[in-house]
Formats: structure tokens, C-alpha cells, sequence
């Protein structure tokens, strides 16, 4: 029979954060020299917008150093 604890803390999550996207403010910005990923970066800020901050919007453009997404609401 198993034995129900009760009072036992959850440790925290250990997953890796890949975007520092929660820690941008407005005007803030990451540069990418590779397409892959910038494209990833892209991709991930939409989940992101979708599941946590959905006033938020991101914008990325092509620079002369590669890929910027910035953070522009």
C-alpha cells in the first residue's frame, strides 16, 4: 500500500530558460547571427506573447550584424 505525505514541498522547475523574453523591457533587443536561430527566437517569442504576456509584441529585422528581435509593446 502506498503512504500519502502530506507537507512535502514541489522543487522547482529545472528547465533551462532558452530567451530571457520576461526580463525585456520596451525597446530592449537581441541580436542572432544565425537565420536558425533567429527564426527559432521568432517563433518562441509568439509562445511566449500567447501563454504569458499577451499585451506584449515582439519585431524582428534583418541587420547588417544578422537577425534583431526587439520588444516594442
Amino acid at each position: 500500500m502506498m503512504e500519502i505525505e502530506k507537507g512535502v514541498s514541489l522543487p522547482p522547475s529545472m528547465r533551462m530558460i532558452k530567451y530571457p523574453f520576461q526580463d525585456m523591457g520596451v525597446g530592449d533587443s537581441i541580436l542572432f547571427t544565425e537565420k536558425q536561430k533567429a527564426e527559432s527566437a521568432r517563433v518562441s517569442s509568439l509562445r511566449f506573447v500567447a501563454r504569458r504576456a499577451p499585451a506584449w509584441r515582439f519585431s524582428m529585422r534583418k541587420v547588417p550584424q544578422g537577425w534583431r528581435l526587439w520588444r516594442v509593446a
